[in-house]
């Protein structure tokens, strides 16, 4: 472990190795890890259309996405649903740069899309990785169980894994006093409502916490036999453009994979620079995050993974 920096620029205050940060993206893998779970408990159908799944009223709130009733929940978190990522719009970006302590409602940012976003190809008929699927899915889950979502991660990973140091920020009470700053260019994103991203990318963590989940995971304790194959069975076609900000070699539900330095990595990456990978062949988790989001995490993550090498062939 270990830590270099600020909490913030231009502040005295030195990161320490068990500050909590914003996890970004890696939220998705907790939001996919929930579904597979209701699924194997019979509450939720992967595989069956939103039409038979999603309020009727909401399928009527956003009746402009017309694809969206047969659109199925694995479709939504394996980013083959076709919807417009709000997040990366910059019309959306603009009204949140307008609004910066708005505090958004999740069907809000579906709305976004209904009003603004195309649908780029019908469900199952192609890859582009978007937040869209995955704040569906969030209401989904809070529809079908009748909870808040942040109730939900707690009952089912937060609470069993004693990840006592993570909360979905917004909807619940912070617990920590302070969370690393994190920056695009001179934007410091923790002046924006944490609410834009919410089961996308909305939860903080720590990295102690997030070994806590990587570990759970891989160890059965949030999914049952063959929840890991679901999450892991990767899409085919799911393939990133050259120069594009998320990079996996295979992508399956709100998972990735990578090979680093020749070490598999399975796990998930975030905006601001957040990384939690599981290394199966060393079962080793690789976490942690750095503050400005125009900096590549990968040399960062290649030495880790070296290091794991060299460590593992010394005496």
């Amino acid at each position: 472990t270990g830590t270099a920096g600020h909490l913030a620029r231009g502040g005295a205050r030195l990161l320490h190795p068990d500050d909590a940060f914003r996890a970004a993206s890696v939220t998705k893998t907790v939001t996919a890890a929930v579904a597979v779970r209701l699924a194997q408990e019979g509450r939720l159908a992967l595989d069956e259309p939103l039409a038979d799944q999603l309020a009727a009223e909401l399928l009527r709130r956003w009746q402009a996405l017309d694809q969206l009733p047969r659109t199925t929940p694995r479709q939504l978190l394996a980013h083959t649903s076709g919807l417009h990522d709000y997040f990366r719009d910059e019309s959306f970006a603009a009204r949140v740069r307008e609004e910066p302590g708005r505090a958004w409602l999740p069907v809000e940012l579906v709305d976004h899309v209904a009003s603004h976003g195309a649908t780029h190809f019908a469900p199952g008929e192609g890859f582009s990785y978007s937040d869209t699927g995955f704040v569906i899915a969030g209401i989904l889950i809070e529809q079908l169980t009748g909870s808040p979502l942040h109730a939900v991660y707690r009952e089912l990973v937060f609470d069993p894994l004693a990840m006592d140091s993570t909360w979905l920020e917004g909807p619940e009470p912070e617990r920590r006093p302070e969370v690393a700053h994190h920056y695009s260019d001179e934007l410091d994103l923790t002046t924006i409502s944490p609410t834009v991203d919410w089961a996308a990318g909305g939860l903080v963590t720590t990295t102690a916490d997030l070994t806590r989940f990587v570990r759970g995971l891989w160890s059965g304790q949030i999914v049952a036999a063959g929840g890991l194959e679901q999450l892991t069975r990767w899409t085919p076609g799911a393939t990133f453009p050259p120069g594009h900000a998320v990079r996996y070699d295979s992508y399956g539900l709100g998972i990735g994979r990578n090979v680093v330095a020749e070490v598999e990595l399975i796990g998930h990456t975030g905006f601001i620079g957040t990384f939690a990978f599981h290394a199966p062949e060393y079962d080793a988790v690789l976490v942690g995050t750095h503050n400005d989001s125009n900096v590549d995490r990968w040399p960062l993550v290649t030495a880790l993974c070296r290091e794991l090498r060299a460590a593992s062939v010394r005496p």
